[in-house]
């Protein structure tokens, strides 16, 4: 039995615990063989343990669609075709934990939802945000000589500032004011654009846009807005200014707004995305259901057919089987199958949905989450990043919403 002293105390361990992992979520930049947060979650999951007496509890939608996942990965592990190389397996179980480390991720944070505290959680968020921002820009050169500190890529920079945006404004409008959430959001989408990523910029600066309209409790007050903000951007970003300032932060971002059909015809990056997608389905109609594995996708070598256009500038590329899936939904679908892709496609889709079927009812502070499941979702269709552990956080984060919307 735990006394109110006794559980006080534990309170706080868990809240200082969730803070500092919520931090290390959204400052992704110490690594010690993992992220470091890895290392925290056994205290936290053993904290959660002494204030609720139990471990998880299996009762809840999300948690059977995190287990199928898990059991995906297992599976896809177990099959790896005899065809594939010698090291394949060892490959496979390297990642394996990762994957299992996510469904215990998520089935902790619906199991232990009334021990939960968003408001500590947003805060670790929104410091850990900043300071990536910061160390990215600033810092990241000058520690990079210290080992337990990695690089940032720009990939994994912009990626974040989706994920994470909606909270970070979110949190700034709720605790220091609408216009400091203004300028928050300014230096994010400029940090989306000078990271060189084109869905970066755009979505970073749809996810904090959505973040201010959907924080209105009217629906009227909604579409007003969203009319307004369309005609203020659309008139911004056709003017001689507009195009200029574009072009000055982000080239790329430039031609895929301004020359989209060239852009999309000759982009060697864009086509390379194109390439990877025609060996994921390769695989796929070879392996349908298992796969080849995990993390097997840069050692498969297969003929590309090269029936997209623009293909002749990449299929001859060298070591153009070698490069990763460029797409988080088709590499799952070769790596492993549809025992991995549908529960994984399922389980966006299930949270995804439960917030459009209850946007209306949903407290305002509980949206930014969602917000930035969805353009999460969107932008891992032009990258195989869903291995950061930060995005499997925020889908956890997703499934805590709904458990506890529900209760």
């Amino acid at each position: 039995m735990i006394f109110n002293g006794q559980l006080n105390i534990m309170e706080k361990r868990a809240q200082k615990l969730m803070f500092w992992y919520a931090f290390l979520m959204a400052f992704p930049a110490v690594l010690i063989i993992q992220n470091i947060s890895v290392f925290l979650f056994p205290f936290l999951l053993l904290t959660m343990h002494s204030l609720s007496g139990r471990f998880f509890i299996l009762k809840y939608r999300i948690q059977f669609i995190a287990i199928a996942f898990g059991f995906g990965a297992i599976i896809s592990v177990w099959n790896i075709p005899e065809t594939m190389p010698y090291n394949s397996l060892s490959s496979a179980l390297s990642v394996l934990p990762n994957y299992l480390y996510w469904v215990v991720l998520i089935m902790l944070l619906a199991s232990q939802k009334e021990w939960i505290r968003l408001d500590v959680i947003f805060r670790g968020i929104f410091l850990g945000t900043l300071l990536s921002l910061v160390y990215f820009f600033v810092l990241q050169d000058f520690l990079l000589v210290i080992p337990i500190f990695k690089q940032i890529t720009p990939n994994t920079f912009s990626f974040l500032l989706i994920c994470y945006t909606p909270i970070v404004v979110w949190y700034a409008w709720y605790r220091y004011g609408f216009l400091v959430a203004c300028g928050i959001l300014l230096a994010l989408v400029l940090s989306g654009f000078l990271s060189g990523s084109r869905s970066g910029s755009l979505l970073t600066l749809s996810g904090g846009l959505f973040t201010f309209l959907l924080n209105r409790k009217s629906v009227g007050k909604i579409f007003t807005f969203s009319v307004l903000g369309f005609i203020v951007i659309l008139f911004i970003g056709n003017s001689e200014i507009g195009k200029g300032l574009v072009f000055d932060l982000n080239e790329r971002t430039y031609d895929l707004i301004y020359n989209r059909k060239e852009t999309l015809e000759g982009d060697r990056s864009y086509l390379v995305r194109l390439a990877q997608i025609e060996k994921a389905v390769i695989i796929f109609n070879k392996y349908p259901v298992s796969g080849i594995g995990l993390n097997n996708f840069t050692t498969y070598k297969v003929k590309l057919l090269g029936d997209f256009e623009g293909a002749e500038y990449v299929i001859n590329k060298k070591r153009i089987d070698e490069k990763s899936a460029h797409n988080s939904y088709f590499g799952f679908l070769a790596e492993g199958g549809l025992v991995l892709v549908v529960p994984f496609v399922v389980l966006l889709l299930y949270i995804i949905g439960w917030f459009f079927f209850n946007a209306n009812r949903v407290l305002p502070k509980y949206r930014p989450v969602f917000i930035g499941i969805i353009h999460m979702s969107i932008h891992l269709y032009f990258i195989y990043a869903i291995l950061n552990v930060f995005a499997w956080f925020l889908i956890a984060l997703g499934g805590w919403v709904i458990v506890k919307h529900k209760t």
